[in-house]
């Protein structure tokens, strides 16, 4: 027994040496380099320069469709060792900015247009504040492709613009005039369309090939093994972002690129491990409660229904903002189907445990998402992201109060379905009603968090009881959709 312990005690040790080391190698890559964030433009806005090099060039670096300034971090990074000056901003309905998203989304005259206005004031307002003058660069990932084109076309002493996983129709054979795509090399219809915008200029063009045509400069390439988000930390990106705005500038650059990717995974794997032996101060392993058999069916198929009606009858806008009212109604409609179900049967709650609820609390919030939030991407709700997270806290409490009590009695199989299904659903949703859809990273978000803190709950669950897991987990997933979903104006 005492052997077993003192592995557990040396592997969490481990872990914890893990995540310091992690912590003090996401530090190191930022060596050299100054953060500053401010408002301008009234956006919260991030400010590089490098502590070691003259000011250079402006580079405007956007993020993409519910990114943050934090995912475009590896980009500032390599582009602020290279010696320019680099300004990151959250969009409107993003990351910091309180400030909704607003207009139509389908159309280029609503939501779009307001963004290119947004970037281009955040432009002009990053050239007072930092006091650089010159051409300005722009750098766009999904999303902001389309937006930093476009704001490109409106802009004076344009020197590059680079589009990550680009998709846009404003790209004609003449403009922007210095254009680099990157697509990452799983991302199979961008890197069509970015052959396309390639072949503009020469019909006969491949990947990996840069070609002119008198001011017209154009360049397509894949970055290998990665996809969407991947793309943005890959050391090929990286360098071709740097050497791309670098020729366009007349700036010979070379030297280390940032490597974030490792040291993050590293950071947030360790962390999750650590969460894992820390159950064990909770107490020995319980006896796994009898499973209920041909009931379960039942309980897993009871929901679908009223929970899709519920989804797709409450108007979407409702609350100022689109999808969380809806959101909000599903997954409580859907808790508390289950719950009744598991009533009926006689599964009744057991009486929660504050040691349990406070250790995935501040584990989850105090840790994980704090070292998200700062490596990763925006993942602490602010303004009113807070008000979000209060409207979606009955309905996630409910959720995954009943998941908890649902896979505690289920085998793997089950405990599978419960908790797949309810995502299949909501994407029906949002198929039916379209306006849902505006929320569909909503779905990977929930992927996430079953693979992240799902993992951590049942840790705890198997040495403590489902309702203190459920209560916990429904107060970090309203958290985390309220952090990470865009803001749209209903």
């Amino acid at each position: 027994m005492w052997k077993t312990r003192a592995v557990m005690v040396g592997f969490a040790m481990a872990m914890c040496l893990v995540a310091m080391l992690s912590i003090v190698r996401l530090e190191q890559q930022r060596d050299g380099v100054s953060a500053e964030r401010v408002i301008l433009a009234e956006t919260p806005v991030t400010l590089w320069r490098s502590d070691t090099m003259k000011a250079g060039p402006l580079v405007v670096v956007a993020h993409g469709y519910a990114g943050s300034r934090q995912m475009m971090q590896p980009v500032a990074i390599a582009l602020t060792q290279a010696g320019f000056t680099v300004a990151t901003f959250d969009f409107l309905g993003h990351g910091r900015n309180r400030a909704p998203m607003t207009g139509d989304v389908t159309s280029i005259e609503g939501t779009t247009a307001r963004l290119v206005e947004q970037t281009l004031a955040v432009t002009e307002a990053a050239q007072d504040a930092t006091g650089v003058v010159g051409p300005v660069s722009f750098v766009g990932h999904s999303m902001a492709t389309d937006v930093v084109i476009r704001a490109a076309e409106r802009s004076q002493g344009v020197a590059a613009v680079v589009a990550i996983s680009m998709y846009s129709d404003a790209v004609t054979p003449t403009a922007p005039e210095q254009l680099l795509i990157i697509s990452g090399a799983r991302e199979g219809r961008l890197r069509a369309v970015a052959l396309d915008r390639l072949r503009q200029i020469a019909p006969e063009a491949v990947e990996g090939e840069t070609v002119t045509e008198g001011r017209i400069a154009r360049r397509a390439v894949a970055s290998p093994g990665v996809g969407h988000v991947g793309v943005l930390y890959s050391p090929v990106t990286l360098a071709e972002v740097r050497d791309w705005i670098g020729m366009a500038t007349d700036r010979t650059l070379s030297g280390p690129l940032p490597r974030i990717a490792p040291w993050l995974a590293a950071l947030l794997v360790s962390l999750i491990a650590v969460m894992w032996q820390a159950s064990g101060l909770l107490g020995p392993k319980r006896a796994g409660p009898v499973r209920m058999g041909r009931r379960l069916v039942l309980i897993l198929t009871a929901p679908v229904v009223p929970a899709l009606l519920v989804a797709i009858l409450i108007p979407p806008g409702l609350g100022g903002l689109y999808a969380f009212g809806a959101l909000a109604g599903y997954l409580g409609t859907w808790g508390a189907v289950q719950l009744a179900l598991l009533w009926r049967a006689n599964v009744l709650p057991e009486r929660p445990r504050p040691l349990a609820i406070g250790m995935l609390l501040i584990w989850g919030l105090g840790l994980f998402a704090l070292a998200l939030d700062r490596y990763g991407a925006a993942f602490v709700p602010v303004g009113p992201r807070l008000w979000v997270m209060w409207a979606l806290l009955p309905g996630t409490v409910l959720f995954c109060l009943a998941d908890a009590m649902v896979v505690t009695r289920s085998g793997w199989i089950a405990a599978g379905i419960q908790r797949i299904q309810p995502l299949i659903v909501l994407l029906g949703a949002m198929l039916i009603a379209p306006a849902l859809g505006i929320a569909f990273t909503v779905i990977a978000v929930m992927v996430l968090f079953w693979l992240v803190y799902g993992v951590a709950g049942a840790s705890v669950r198997r040495r403590s009881d489902p309702v203190s897991v459920g209560l916990a987990l429904g107060i970090i997933l309203a958290w985390s959709i309220a952090a990470s979903t865009p803001l749209v104006a209903g």
